[in-house]
C-alpha cells in the first residue's frame, strides 16, 4: 500500500493556500497523494491550491525539514501514519504533522497528563510527586508540558520512579529553552519516553503556541489531572480542552484562601473536574489501581529518628516546630532528618519543611 509519505503530507502542509482544516479532510478522503493529484483536476484545481511554483517551493522546504530532522534524530509522523497517537488523531483539530524525539508507547499503555502552575507551592509539589509516582507504579505514562513548576516536577518524579514520560512543547525540538528544560527533555527521551511538537526544527516558542500545545497534552491522554492553578492559568486551558475532547478531568482541591488553588477549586465547583482526593482513589476511578504489597516497618538507627518519624505526617512541618515538639536541639533534629531523607523515609520541601514519605 503506497499511502501517504511524510514528505507528501509535509509538502501539502506548507502550501500557503491550503488550510489545515482542508488538508485534514483531504488526508481522510484520499488514500494517497497520487489519487489526490488525479482528482485535483475536477474540484480542487479551481481553488488554485496546487500551482506548480508553490508546490515546488513547498516540496523543497519539506525536504529541508526532513533532512534536518534526520540529522537531529527526530521522527516526522504525519496524521495518517500508524505511529500517530490514536487518541490524538480523533480530537477536533489534531496536528497534521508531529515531530517526535524518543519513543511512543503502544496504544494499550494508558497516558495520564499532569499539569499545573509554573509557580507552585510546597503542597502542589508534594501532590504532583505523589500522584505521578502512583501513576508510574500503575503502569501509566505521565505526560506534561516541560514548563517550570508542576510540569517539570511531574516529569522528574516519573523519571525518578523509573517510569515513562512524554513532554509536549511549543517550539521546535531543537529550540527548547532554558537549558534546564532542554536537559530534562534529553533525559526524557533517553529514558524511553518522548518529546513531541507540532512545530518543525528551528521554530522558536511564541506566546500563541502554548495554548495550541495544550490541546495535544490533553489529546494524547486518557485523563488530565490539574494539580494547582491560579485564575487565569494555562492548566485551565488544558482542562477545558480535555473536557471538550471527552477526556476524564480531575483536579486536586486546595485551601480556599490559596491563590494557586483557586483554579482547581473552580474546576471542581463548575463540575468540569472530579476532585482527586488521593492517588489511590484517582487511579481506582480510572480502573488502574492495584493495592500495593504491605510494606515492612521502617528500621531506625536511633530513638531520635523513630521519634521524628512518628511526629511527621503528610502535612508539611517546619524544622523549628518539629524540634519544639520533639524537645530536641535543631541541629540534632536536622542531622536525624537528613539521615531519614537519605533512606527515603522523609522528604524535605522548600523552606525547611518536612513530610513523611508513605510506605
Amino acid at each position: 500500500m503506497p499511502g501517504w509519505s511524510a514528505e507528501e503530507v509535509l509538502t501539502l502542509s506548507l502550501l500557503p493556500k491550503l488550510s489545515a482544516q482542508l488538508l485534514r479532510r483531504l488526508l481522510q478522503e484520499y488514500p494517497d497523494f497520487a489519487t489526490l493529484e488525479r482528482t485535483a483536476g475536477t474540484g480542487l484545481a479551481q481553488l488554485h491550491l496546487f500551482e506548480d511554483s508553490a508546490l515546488r517551493s513547498a516540496r523543497s522546504r519539506a525536504q529541508e525539514i526532513l533532512e534536518r530532522c534526520h540529522a537531529l534524530g527526530i521522527a516526522v509522523v504525519p496524521l495518517p501514519d500508524p505511529r500517530y497517537p490514536p487518541l490524538l488523531r480523533h480530537i477536533p483539530y489534531p496536528p497534521v504533522v508531529l515531530y517526535i524525539r524518543g519513543q511512543l508507547q503502544p496504544e494499550t499503555v494508558p497516558v495520564i497528563s499532569i499539569v499545573g502552575t509554573r509557580r507552585c507551592t510546597p503542597y502542589g509539589k508534594l501532590c504532583a510527586e505523589r500522584f505521578t509516582e502512583a501513576c508510574v507504579h500503575a503502569g501509566a505514562v505521565v505526560c506534561s508540558g516541560l514548563a517550570h513548576g508542576i510540569d517539570s516536577i511531574a516529569h522528574q518524579a516519573a523519571l525518578r520512579a523509573g517510569g515513562i514520560t512524554y513532554a509536549v512543547i511549543a517550539c521546535g525540538i531543537d529550540r527548547i529553552q532554558p537549558y534546564t528544560a532542554a536537559r530534562l527533555a534529553e533525559r526524557i527521551a533517553d529514558a524511553g519516553g518522548a518529546v513531541l511538537s507540532e512545530y518543525p526544527p528551528g521554530t522558536r516558542a511564541l506566546p500563541a503556541y502554548f495554548p495550541q500545545r495544550n490541546r495535544i497534552i490533553s489529546g494524547v491522554a486518557r485523563a488530565v489531572l490539574v494539580v494547582e492553578s491560579g485564575i487565569p492559568g494555562g492548566a485551565l486551558i488544558t482542562a477545558q480542552f480535555a473536557f471538550d475532547q471527552g477526556r476524564e478531568v480531575y483536579a486536586i482541591p486546595g485551601n480556599i484562601t490559596a491563590p494557586k488553588s483557586a483554579g482547581t477549586n473552580m474546576l471542581i465547583r463548575r463540575q468540569v473536574a472530579t476532585p482527586a482526593l488521593s492517588p489511590e482513589e484517582f487511579l481506582a476511578d480510572l480502573g488502574l489501581y492495584t493495592a500495593p504489597r504491605a510494606a515492612s516497618a521502617p528500621a531506625f538507627a536511633s530513638p531520635t529518628e523513630e521519634l521524628l518519624y512518628g511526629l511527621l505526617s503528610d502535612e508539611p512541618l517546619h524544622i523549628d516546630q518539629l524540634a519544639e515538639r520533639a524537645q530536641l536541639p535543631v541541629q540534632e533534629v536536622l542531622a536525624a532528618l537528613l539521615e531519614l531523607e537519605f533512606r527515603g523515609l522523609v522528604q524535605q520541601l522548600p523552606g525547611k519543611h518536612f513530610v513523611r514519605v508513605p510506605m
